[in-house]
């Protein structure tokens, strides 16, 4: 073979070849097809609100305006940020009692901090499932169940099978069962029930038919509602009532059970509604009773209610037992609440807990309804029984009330949720609003 070098041999000519073919064109690839997004699951989406006008009014935004105008002397300290920083440390410690039962200044910073976006979380819980208690109309609750755009929990049955399995850790859960007391008291009611359905009966309805009808006055009771998410919450579901129905509606009294010195905090959110939302005292009469749900007493010596949020005189910093009992036969609640609280009073004592759990079954008419909203987070799990089986709150409080013979039955709950605010909603707080994740049970007396 022969080899010619690169510089040597004649100069080879390279003429110009015609193209006997059709130049194929390449072209870049197509760009990647975007995934859409798989669509959020239910327990994602906001609650529909149950206005027929459509969206809540008032909005989320006025309620934080609102809230801002209360607290905004707190709201501006230079030292806001820093209570709070050293408020989520005491928190995250489970160092509940020192923050409750903490200076008012610590108080109202948490307000600033917590309030905002647990107010609108639980109005638009509230707006759904018993808003029936606002606008008073009766028979709707099974209705609105039917309408909700969220998928059943599903766990009754296996809640069935789990409460065969767990009856030992029930009983090491339990000190004593009062189920003879839940029976006479409820027969009580019960003949008291008939006896005004008699009375009722027994008036002309010529009579009746003259007289202007008086509006009736739901009772609502708040548990654990002392830094003023729930009073605020109710207070703007009431608003929405009197804007749709200015003239037929009831008249609500709402009373809040706390540990700390929230007075002034929910002085300052009661003078805001009364002015900015026209709600007077006549329509909401508005009372705070200071003392520890965890320990309860029918003694003349128990602290006595405050008719409205001033600081009685006697007050004093270490908490007071409280007469829950005359309060519930004093006004018995249509509506009671338990909001981000039980995880706390089970941290603290949980035969206590189940104390106050017996207290209000053994004292609430039947029809009462009891709303429970808690985190939905790890810090909510607990161990019960020998082996240490750890298991979330709703299915304690489920265990606890809706047992078999335990008086209460769940018309609703789910495990997890989310509140999440609109875009933009919030965006001049001084610290960053979060959302929210959490659960909630709904349970009727039965």
């Amino acid at each position: 073979m022969t080899f010619r070098s690169r510089s040597g041999g004649p100069v080879k000519k390279r003429g110009n070849k015609k193209q006997t073919h059709t130049r194929k064109l390449h072209h870049p690839p197509p760009p990647p097809k975007e995934e859409q997004p798989p669509p959020p699951p239910p327990s994602s989406l906001p609650l529909p609100s149950s206005l027929e006008c459509g969206p809540f009014n008032p909005p989320d935004s006025e309620i934080l305006a609102l809230l801002h105008r209360a607290l905004h002397e707190s709201l501006s300290s230079d030292n806001f940020v820093e209570t709070v920083q050293r408020i989520k440390g005491l928190l995250y410690d489970k160092k509940w009692l020192d923050v409750f039962c903490g200076p008012e200044s610590v108080l109202e910073s948490y307000a600033g901090r917590w309030v905002p976006s647990r107010v609108c979380c639980f109005r638009e819980v509230m707006d759904k499932l018993v808003y029936e208690v606002f606008s008073g109309e009766e028979g709707g609750l099974e209705e609105r169940m039917a309408k909700l755009n969220v998928d059943e929990d599903g766990e009754d049955d296996e809640d069935d099978e789990e409460d065969e399995d767990d009856e030992d850790d029930q009983e090491d859960y339990e000190d004593e069962d009062n189920g003879e007391d839940n029976s006479d008291e409820s027969g009580e009611s019960e003949d008291n029930d008939e006896q005004e359905e008699d009375t009722e009966s027994s008036q002309d309805p010529a009579e009746s038919s003259s007289q202007p009808t008086s509006q009736p006055t739901h009772h609502i009771l708040c548990l654990g509602g002392g830094a003023g998410s729930e009073f605020l919450a109710i207070a703007a579901l009431i608003r929405s009532v009197l804007l749709t129905r200015p003239h037929s509606h009831p008249n609500f009294t709402w009373t809040g059970i706390d540990i700390g010195n929230w007075h002034d905090v929910l002085r300052k959110m009661e003078d805001s509604i009364r002015i900015d939302w026209k709600i007077d005292a006549s329509i909401l009469e508005v009372e705070y009773i200071k003392g520890d749900l965890l320990s309860l007493s029918t003694s003349t010596n128990a602290q006595s209610s405050s008719q409205s949020t001033k600081r009685p005189s006697h007050d004093s910093q270490t908490p007071q037992p409280i007469d829950l009992t005359s309060t519930l036969l004093s006004k018995p609640p249509k509506l009671i609440t338990l909001f981000f609280t039980l995880t706390e009073l089970l941290t603290q004592s949980r035969p206590r807990t189940l104390q106050l759990l017996n207290t209000l079954t053994e004292n609430t008419p039947t029809g009462t309804l009891f709303l429970v909203i808690d985190s939905a987070s790890d810090i909510s799990d607990f161990s019960l029984g020998k082996e240490g089986r750890k298991y979330p709150v709703y299915m304690i409080i489920d265990m606890l009330l809706s047992s078999k013979g335990r008086g209460w039955e769940k018309v609703k709950g789910e495990d997890s949720r989310w509140f999440r605010f609109g875009e933009g909603v919030g965006a001049g707080w001084k610290v960053k609003l979060e959302n929210t994740r959490y659960w909630y049970r709904l349970y009727r007396r039965v």
